[in-house]
Order: C-alpha cells, then structure tokens, then sequence
C-alpha cells in the first residue's frame, strides 16, 4: 500500500494500492495527463486514477478539445443507429421513475442532444440540457421541447435549477471531484427530485474486452461497480430506488458494460445508508489489466511488419497508448488524421495532426489507430477518393 496523490473520490482517504500504471503520448499543448496510476482504495475497494490533474484543467479540457460534438464518431447524438437504441433504452428506463411529461428534466453532459430527442419523443416537454461544449449545447437546444446551455456540474446555469429529475448518463467517470459534483446535481433538485447515473460498469471491463486498456484513458477517471455506484448516492443523500446492470454497444455490435442507478433526493441531505466496501472491483479490474496486457502485446507484434513512413488516421485513446507502449513509437509517422477539429494544428510526436481531407497530399499507406471503428473510417477514407494502402491494427 501507498499514499496516492488523489485522494479517494468516494471516502476522501489516501491509502492506496497500485493495480497498473497507464502512460500516454499526447498531443503537444493536451491539458490532461501523460500518464497515471489505476488504484484500489484500502479504505473503502473504490478502483481510480490517482491523477494529479485538476477539476478545472478537466473542465477546460471538455470545453476546448471535446470529442462529442463530431456527429459521426463522438456518442451521445444519436446520429449513429447503435448510439441512438441505447439512447432510447435510457429513456425509457428514466420514464419509469419520472412519469409526469410536464417533469422538468435536465441532462448534464447533454453531448449532441441524443437522449433529449429520446425523451422529447417520449411526450416529455420541459427540458434542459448542459454540456461544457457550445457546440453541443447549441445542437441539443434543437430539440422540440429542449433549451441547450453551455456549462457543467461546476458551472451550471440558472435555467437548470428547479429539477424534478437531473441525468448524469456516463459523467461521473469523467469527474475528478466526485461528492462535490454529485451534490451539486442534487442542490438542482426539487424536494423528492430523482437522479439518474449511468456509468461503465467496471466489474465486467474484462467480459467486454474490445481494445486494451479501454477505460483506463485519460477521459475516464473512476471504475465503478454496482456497490460503490449506489453507495456514492446512498452517502450524497439519495434514497437509493434502483440499481441495474446492462449492456450497451460502443461501436457496432461491440458491447460495453454498464450500471445506473437511480435516486430520490432528501431534503437534508444526509447519508440514507451506512457506506458499504466494494469488494468486487480489485478482482475484476486487476483481471481486465491482465487480459489487456495479453491483447496490446498482440498488436505490438502485429507492429513488427510496420517500417513507414506512414500515416495514422485516429488521434484517441488507443493511439496515445500505442504510441506509448508499442512498437509504434520507433515507427516514423508523416501526420496523424483525425476528423476532431479542436486537434487541427496541434502536432503529436512532432508530426501535424490534419483533417481527413488532407490524406490527398500523402500517398503513404494509412495504419487505423482503432479497434472499434475501422470500417467506417476506411468508408471515409474511400469516400475521400484516397487509394492509399489500408493497414489495420491486429490483435488476435
């Protein structure tokens, strides 16, 4: 065991023990991290990453560099048909805690809007959304029946007060200050207001394995289990009305894990229920580090035939840990391509990051930095009447 640098999100102890540590190469000018450790806490089982980066540098991070306001690879718009059934799943999941359509509801970390459109099909007409992206606040304000406003739980606007139901789909992970965020969700909240967290479940990471060290990002800053996710509302003073398993998909029939909980807020905010030590998340996410380490050797050595020059389309997760971790790294790479705007003009191990547009200046084969969306960026790549050579990352 060891003192982490963060302290634990859910029980604010600092006695830790290290599962794996996690570097990254990231874009010059990146306001995250280059790499952390993944902790168990010794005092209550929470699995986090013991980051040094703070709420506001995160904040910024949403804000500037969001991935989620790209229509055709960032969740949460529902533009994608797979995105938009999981969206539609979760609204009516939150309907059966909130059946008034004249409930005001308000989606904080809205993205594009896609569960609001979900919910706005569903009859409801009073709703709110929020997310630290303009852009995607603009987008969700489209909505019939929907205002979009740009803000967070740490900056939330006015027009989200008076709740009868606030929704953090797949937030809390992301959010440094955890107890501080929640209770700022629950001070939006109405007397017996509802909350509805959705987050990846991180007691079945290894069952969906789909690309190594997946959850362990720089996004992603808190593993949650069903025990510590009801137990994270149970001490914020909710009334804890449900706890649920499920599966989603995050790409095309590949599944991920999930739990949500659902909450009734109390007046006096006072703990509902004595905290409860998560014994489940040690096991499961020191078995996801194995399985990981098993797969990313695999594409190292899939690496091996590689010499370059090439280009990289995908500047994500996996791509800063190959870069970190692979042979990739002694591979020389004339530009990474990558449809988020906010990267154009930044450079990455000293080569520029480029839209995709610009694949028609290069005739060096292009390596597709994912796991989970390689088909349609090929499908872009043909559309951009690009001939270049094709290399695909292998696993297994």
């Amino acid at each position: 065991m060891s003192e982490a640098a963060r302290a634990c999100p859910l029980c604010l102890q600092r006695g830790a023990e290290v599962l794996h540590r996690q570097p990254f190469v990231l874009p010059d000018g990146h306001p995250l991290g280059r790499g952390y450790d993944v902790v168990c806490c010794d005092a209550c089982g929470f699995v986090y990453a013991d980051t040094r980066v703070t709420q506001a540098e995160y904040d910024a991070y949403y804000t500037r560099l969001s991935k989620y306001e790209d229509p055709r690879t960032g969740t949460g718009g529902g533009q994608q048909p797979w995105d938009d059934a999981r969206l539609a799943t979760t609204a009516e999941t939150l309907s059966a805690f909130v059946s008034d359509r004249d409930a005001k509801l308000v989606d904080v970390g809205c993205a594009n809007g896609g569960l609001l459109r979900q919910l706005s099909r569903l009859g409801f007409r009073r709703l709110v959304g929020v997310d630290p992206s303009p852009r995607c606040a603009a987008t969700a304000g489209a909505v019939p029946g929907a205002t979009g406003h740009a803000g967070s739980l740490f900056a939330l606007p006015p027009e989200a007060c008076d709740a009868d139901a606030v929704v953090l789909s797949h937030v809390l992970e992301h959010v440094q200050e955890l107890r501080r965020g929640l209770a700022a969700a629950r001070r939006l909240l109405r007397p017996d207001g509802i909350v509805y967290v959705e987050v990846p479940d991180a007691t079945r990471y290894a069952d969906c394995l789909a690309a190594p060290y997946q959850d362990f990002n720089t996004e992603h800053v808190n593993h949650f289990g069903p025990v510590s996710l009801s137990g994270l509302l149970a001490r914020e003073g909710f009334e804890v009305l449900a706890v649920r398993r499920k599966t989603i998909e995050a790409a095309p029939n590949v599944p991920y894990p999930a739990v949500y909980a659902a909450g009734r807020a109390r007046a006096n905010g006072a703990a509902t229920a004595p905290f409860t030590r998560d014994t489940e998340l040690r096991p499961t996410v020191l078995e996801y580090a194995r399985r990981s380490a098993e797969l990313m050797r695999a594409l190292d050595e899939g690496l091996a035939t590689i010499g370059g020059p090439i280009l990289v389309w995908g500047v994500g997760q996996l791509t800063f840990k190959l870069l970190a971790m692979t042979r990739l790294s002694d591979v020389p790479i004339r530009a990474f391509l990558d449809s988020n705007p906010a990267y154009h003009g930044m450079t990455l191990r000293g080569a520029p990051i480029l839209p995709p547009e610009a694949v028609s200046g290069f005739t060096e084969p292009v390596l597709i930095g994912t796991l989970l969306h390689g088909d349609a960026i090929e499908g872009r790549l043909r559309e951009l009447g690009a001939d270049n050579a094709v290399l695909w990352l292998r696993g297994r």
